[in-house]
């Protein structure tokens, strides 16, 4: 039996995979470190500190100048290294926070052939997990993994903590957890931190709004809301940011005319399927305020107000009503044109945990609160 750890650096390695080194576990471990292009070879006898050697070795060079792998050339090389011995490879979480590593332990994944893979948790701090091997670390262990990082990344331990690298208290594990994934799961998981990037668009209803209770709840209310004050009579409403059209097709059921508005172009493709009284265009919110104004009875942005748009944007809306719908911690941050009146405030969907890619694991939904603004 051959345990394969393929990670993108050295570090990493000791970080989330110390118990794959245990040489209690009585196996063969193969090193893949992708950013230092090295497959290292650590046969059964092999003691915990022979097996980090070459480890700190490598975290002590630089990755410039050698030739990294690519997941596709990475598992190639598991192929060939193991043969047709029984193994389980090692790597990422498509969830993991830091991008580079999320994306190689989707990619990898996708790739290996015939041995299962099994994913740390990571750094992964937004989601609750329910996982499939659970390693306590002996006291031993902890000390190997703590005298590791404190001898050998020490650089790392000194850089700022929006640096991906940065090794902080979280990230330095006692307790090192692992699952299992098909596609698709792994998919969403890493489509899930994608915000709304093109990462989330990498598979169809990345926010599950056609199946979470919460979403259908927070969308619903948002629906009903509008129609407490806007008669479908009135005019076309302008949807800003509609993604695939979970809210487009509940106006649309609610007799309102649209325009939808989506710049992403995934999710662009998707919406143009939604049928009725529909017009989509792939505009964003500024295109919006400046070359590609709309005239509507009313603007919508719901769940877009996230990403520092300028809300001195919102005067150039011809329209004179508002619904803007957030979080509430964040509504609550936002300073209003002074153009713009707040006619009402209302909660659409409470906080609530639930579980997320088929209970994989579960996070925390923070609410949705809505607000109406007239032109003064």
């Amino acid at each position: 039996m051959i345990d394969v750890v393929a990670v993108l650096r050295p570090e990493d390695v000791v970080v989330d995979f110390l118990s794959v080194l245990d040489p209690a576990r009585g196996r063969e471990v193969h090193l893949l470190v992708a950013d230092r292009g090295t497959y290292l070879k650590l046969p059964v006898g092999v003691p915990l500190a022979g097996r980090l050697a070459p480890l700190a070795e490598l975290l002590g060079t630089s990755a410039e100048g050698a030739k990294p792998f690519s997941p596709g050339a990475a598992a190639d090389a598991i192929a060939l290294e193991t043969g047709d011995v029984e193994a389980t490879v090692w790597t990422h979480n498509p969830a993991d926070s830091r991008e580079r590593r999320g994306r190689w332990g989707l990619e990898l994944a996708d790739l290996v052939r015939r041995a299962p893979v099994l994913h740390a948790v990571g750094d992964a701090r937004w989601f609750q997990w329910v996982t499939d091997v659970d390693e306590q670390l002996s006291p031993a262990l902890i000390d190997a993994k703590l005298d590791f990082v404190n001898t050998h990344g020490t650089d790392l331990l000194g850089l700022d903590e929006g640096d991906e690298n940065a090794l902080l208290t979280g990230k330095v594990h006692s307790v090192e957890r692992f699952f299992g994934s098909t596609p698709d799961e792994r998919a969403r998981l890493f489509a899930l931190m994608g915000s709304m990037g093109d990462n989330a668009a990498l598979v169809e209803d990345p926010w599950e709004f056609a199946s979470s209770p919460y979403e259908l709840e927070r969308l619903d209310a948002t629906v009903a809301w509008v129609r407490s004050h806007l008669d479908p009579v009135a005019g076309r409403v302008i949807e800003v940011g509609a993604c695939e059209g979970a809210l487009t097709r509940r106006l649309l059921a609610e007799g309102y005319s649209v325009d939808a508005t989506e710049p992403n172009q995934a999710f662009y493709g998707r919406l143009r399927e939604v049928q009725g009284d529909v017009r989509v265009h792939p505009h964003s919110y500024e295109d919006l305020a400046t070359t590609r104004r709309l005239t509507g009875s009313a603007y919508l942005l719901v769940e877009v107000l996230y990403y520092a748009q300028d809300l001195a944007l919102l005067d150039r809306f011809p329209t004179d009503r508002l619904f803007v719908a957030m979080e509430p911690v964040e509504l609550a941050k936002q300073s209003w044109p002074s153009s713009w009146s707040v006619m009402e405030q209302v909660e659409l969907a409470g906080p609530r945990f639930e579980p997320v890619v088929g209970g994989r694991a579960d996070l925390r939904k923070r609410g949705s609160s809505g607000v109406l603004l007239r032109r003064r």
